[in-house]
């Protein structure tokens, strides 16, 4: 929970608790997020298990601990509702567990994401297949250039910040901004590359930064 906490840059003491309850009957699908995060009963076990953690993980249960972590300023429905949850199943994975992103989930091996972005650029970059996994591979190229530390200092940037944007187009451009200021480094063009809406605006107030011409993007054409 302290690597939920420090992800999210929000204190270690939460505001209220966040509990699992393992169900023999639940509202939806395997498990879902919410106060409290519901799970079926064959679930318990591996949840209570610390060498499992760690040798083969637990995904699914830091999955729905990052969509208790969402908020709706930097999230863009329904493009990321099943996508950003993962950057806490990553994280914790590696930072806290030991387990590498490749090993943590099957859709997180090199062939796969690679598979997922040549086949966006050759679908036309179209935002409607912009979800779950090909919305994370946008994240994951991201903190594989600036690592984990940009993410928390967007996500304290976000703490700072009100009167949000309502729509995703807007959305996009802020979070487009606001991790270029972070970074200091230019991304329109990377999220252009994604698809992304970036406007001209966003694009003047990025221009005395220095763009990232040799984006993952670039590869795929």
């Amino acid at each position: 929970m302290r690597g939920i906490a420090d992800l999210a840059a929000i204190p270690h003491k939460f505001q209220r608790k966040e509990r699992f309850v393992a169900e023999v009957q639940i509202s939806h699908g395997w498990m879902h997020a919410g106060y409290p995060i519901m799970a079926h009963k064959s679930s318990a076990a591996a949840l209570l298990n610390v060498n499992t953690a760690r040798t083969e993980g637990i995904w699914g249960a830091i999955h729905e601990l990052g969509h208790n972590q969402q908020r709706g300023c930097w999230e863009f429905p329904s493009h990321t509702t099943e996508c950003t949850c993962n950057l806490w199943s990553v994280y914790v994975h590696e930072e806290v567990l030991g387990i590498d992103r490749a090993k943590a989930h099957p859709a997180m091996c090199l062939e796969e994401r690679h598979s997922r972005a040549r086949q966006y650029v050759q679908g036309g970059r179209n935002l409607n297949g912009w979800d779950m996994w090909v919305a994370l591979e946008t994240y994951m190229q991201l903190q594989e250039k600036f690592g984990w530390d940009a993410f928390k200092k967007v996500f304290a940037a976000y703490h700072q910040m009100s009167n949000f944007p309502n729509n995703n187009h807007e959305k996009m451009n802020l979070y487009a901004e606001t991790f270029s200021q972070t970074v200091g480094m230019n991304l329109a063009g990377f999220f252009r590359a994604w698809g992304w809406p970036i406007e001209m605006n966003t694009e003047q107030k990025l221009s005395s930064l220095p763009p990232w011409s040799d984006h993952p993007m670039v590869q795929y054409g």
